[in-house]
């Protein structure tokens, strides 16, 4: 591993933007079914330029102990000799501001930006960067930002320095190129490919992976120490995707949308978590135990101790339409809200 850079910031943040559309979650009541969980935005947030490969970094975002990863997510860049490559736009735009601070010191612009997926926790950044710059997605990802419209701008940008400025406005930036299955670009010697790996954590994750160095950008198709969540994904797709990871020799370092920079061992303790909830979940609604009840009872062992534990809740919920047939493209928030609410009351109950 090559020397790291540290930079720590104390963010403060007021609200979400849940998939697909500005949600403000200001102050989540528990009592309240959520679609994505319990949890409450950070106030305070710890960055980590760390420095993969001698052209490759990765920009982490973590919260701090015992707060919540609600939003909280992960940038990466490739240095070239002219320009770089920009991996993800966070979800906030001071978050996006702080990247691209943390790379000034190169002395290069931005000539792209690779989104790993359409969740505004991704996306929210894109204005931050220079005007028409190609923003480049899976085609399944600009498909579900189009549908996003115009969202409102969260009022606490006017008033919170940490996240945002006045005048900060929100706002949708279509990907201009878009790609099916793959896609390479070069940055010097460099080779740096964009591969769809089938539905994961969306319909339209993409890997940004440079085999020559062996690590992998996976966007939210890995989360580490914290709880994946599913509100849009598919699980058994999901597993089998993690398996191709796991058997791929080109990929040794890996880059989670949420969490630390890990490894297979890492993507194997993950992929463990969403077998636990597809084996149990399976065996609950055959049971006829609806997904809230079933999120509560689950005993999640040493997963229990991830941040937000809570998403077991919506979780169940996705898992359930992907049992019935149900399941769709885009999230079912009336049912991992209800899932949330019944989840919360037998957990107020103990």
């Amino acid at each position: 591993m090559m020397a790291t850079n540290l930079m720590e910031d104390g963010l403060t943040r007021r609200g979400l933007f849940g998939a697909g559309a500005a949600l403000a979650l200001a102050g989540v009541a528990h009592s309240q079914g959520s679609p994505i969980g319990n949890g409450v935005p950070a106030t305070v947030i710890n960055t980590e330029l760390k420095q993969l490969s001698p052209n490759a970094y990765a920009f982490l975002q973590r919260e701090a102990k015992g707060q919540s990863n609600l939003s909280v997510s992960n940038f990466g860049c490739v240095v070239g000799p002219k320009s770089m490559l920009a991996i993800d736009a966070g979800g906030g735009p001071q978050h996006a501001r702080n990247f691209i601070a943390a790379m000034r010191f190169t002395n290069k612009p931005f000539d792209r930006i690779i989104i790993t997926h359409e969740h505004p926790d991704h996306i929210v950044g894109l204005p931050q960067f220079p005007p028409g710059i190609e923003v480049i997605a899976q085609e399944e990802t600009r498909a579900q930002m189009v549908k996003m419209g115009k969202p409102g701008t969260p009022p606490y940008w006017a008033t919170n320095p940490a996240w945002g400025r006045p005048g900060d406005v929100n706002q949708v930036i279509l990907p201009t190129v878009t790609f099916r299955d793959r896609m390479s670009v070069w940055y010097g010697d460099t080779q740096v490919d964009f591969v769809w790996p089938g539905r994961a954590h969306t319909s339209g994750d993409a890997i940004i992976a440079l085999p020559q160095d062996k690590i992998a950008f996976l966007g939210d198709i890995a989360f580490f120490d914290v709880t994946p969540l599913a509100a849009s994904g598919f699980f058994a797709d999901w597993i089998k995707v993690c398996d191709k990871l796991l058997a791929d020799p080109n990929i040794q370092i890996i880059v989670p949308g949420h969490g630390p920079v890990g490894g297979k061992a890492q993507l194997e303790e993950m992929k463990g978590y969403l077998e636990l909830v597809q084996r149990e979940g399976a065996k609950a609604m055959a049971k006829g135990i609806s997904a809230g009840r079933a999120a509560a009872e689950l005993d999640l062992g040493a997963y229990a101790m991830w941040t937000d534990a809570d998403r077991i809740a919506p979780n169940m919920a996705r898992l359930y339409s992907e049992l019935k047939g149900t399941i769709g493209t885009d999230q079912d928030r009336g049912a991992a809200g209800a899932a949330m609410t019944e989840y919360n009351q037998i957990k107020a109950r103990r």
